[in-house]
């Protein structure tokens, strides 16, 4: 089905579902917009976590913050922002802070586990809108996630073999190879003339507002009714029973993370982006449990530590002094 179909993204370890945090570099002080426990946040690093959360370029992220009207969609750059730099802290408090020398060679692991040489990497960096110095920023911000999860809650997101097995049959319909999948699917297309450029800005903030309602209690439906003034021939589709293996793999790699009435983060292709919702899963082989040992151990680890993260950001919150300015 075409709008499954599209060029191949990065690999699944340069994810969008991150933003940025202060790099170690000094900082142009052009204008607090916070100040975190003493440290000013400056209107240069809020619009780089802002361009960096859309995907888009800093010059469309200038554009963007005069003319969006929702003060709470502007004030989440900045609260993503504040809480990086509430962990960056805290870690170096710890005696634990993560170094630019260990940035940098995860970065060149990443880049040699893709199999790309260093301009193939900086063009897949490109094609997700990402500049080298703003990828660094979002790895950075990754590691120090773990870095204070594993500080704090390390017996917290810790799991059992037997707690993976019975993660294992709690998920089973998502692993069935062979399989179909029914989908809605909304998907808001890239403007004439852009397939092959660098990614709209239009489709990106539209992407991502249409997550925040959907997350706020809205159906596909309402949502892209939300959106269809920015983004004309945004549309919610069914296409029926699809095979996995049809998927584009992009879009297929998503959907095997979610649980059936679950949707998936954006995702863009060349066509385009798309969220999408599992409604429901039928026939496939369900592999052996050996076989899925090692990555069900590894994403029920994921899952835990989000919710560990959550509980030490509100925790780390409580204990700050933040006075926004914004």
């Amino acid at each position: 089905m075409r709008g499954l179909r599209g060029a191949a993204l990065l690999c699944a370890a340069i994810c969008l579902l991150a933003t940025p945090v202060r790099e170690a570099a000094a900082r142009l002080v052009d204008g607090v917009v916070a100040v975190v426990s003493g440290e000013p946040v400056t209107f240069s690093e809020f619009r780089e976590s802002v361009a960096e959360m859309l995907g888009i370029s800093e010059g469309d992220t200038d554009v963007y913050l005069r003319e969006e009207r929702d003060r709470g969609r502007v004030l989440k750059g900045l609260e993503t922002l504040i809480e990086s730099v509430l962990v960056r802290q805290k870690l170096e408090q710890l005696g634990q802070a993560v170094s630019d020398r260990e940035v940098e060679q995860a970065v060149e692991a990443v880049r040699k586990n893709s199999g790309m040489a260093e301009e193939e990497f900086r063009a897949a960096l490109e094609q997700e809108g990402l500049s080298p110095a703003a990828y660094r920023r979002r790895l950075r911000w990754q590691m120090e996630r773990g870095a204070i999860v594993r500080a704090l809650e390390f017996r917290a997101v810790t799991v059992t073999e037997e707690e993976v097995r019975s993660y294992f049959e709690e998920n089973a319909e998502r692993f069935r190879k062979g399989g179909e999948i029914r989908m809605e699917i909304l998907f808001l297309p890239l403007p004439p003339g852009e397939e092959d450029g660098e990614p709209a800005v239009a489709p990106r903030i539209a992407a991502q507002q249409a997550a925040e309602g959907f997350r706020a209690g809205m159906s596909l439906a309402d949502a892209v009714r939300l959106v269809s003034g920015a983004v004309p021939g945004a549309a919610v589709m069914e296409p029926g029973f699809v095979k996995t293996e049809d998927l584009a793999p992009e879009i297929g790699r998503e959907v095997q993370r979610l649980r059936t009435g679950e949707v998936s983060p954006p995702v863009f292709t060349g066509e385009g982006g798309f969220l999408v919702k599992v409604l429901e899963r039928r026939g496939g082989t369900l592999p052996e449990f050996p076989e899925l040992k090692r990555p069900l151990t590894d994403e029920l680890v994921d899952r835990r530590s989000e919710k560990a993260y959550a509980d030490i950001l509100a925790e780390l919150k409580q204990e700050a002094t933040i006075d926004i300015r914004l």
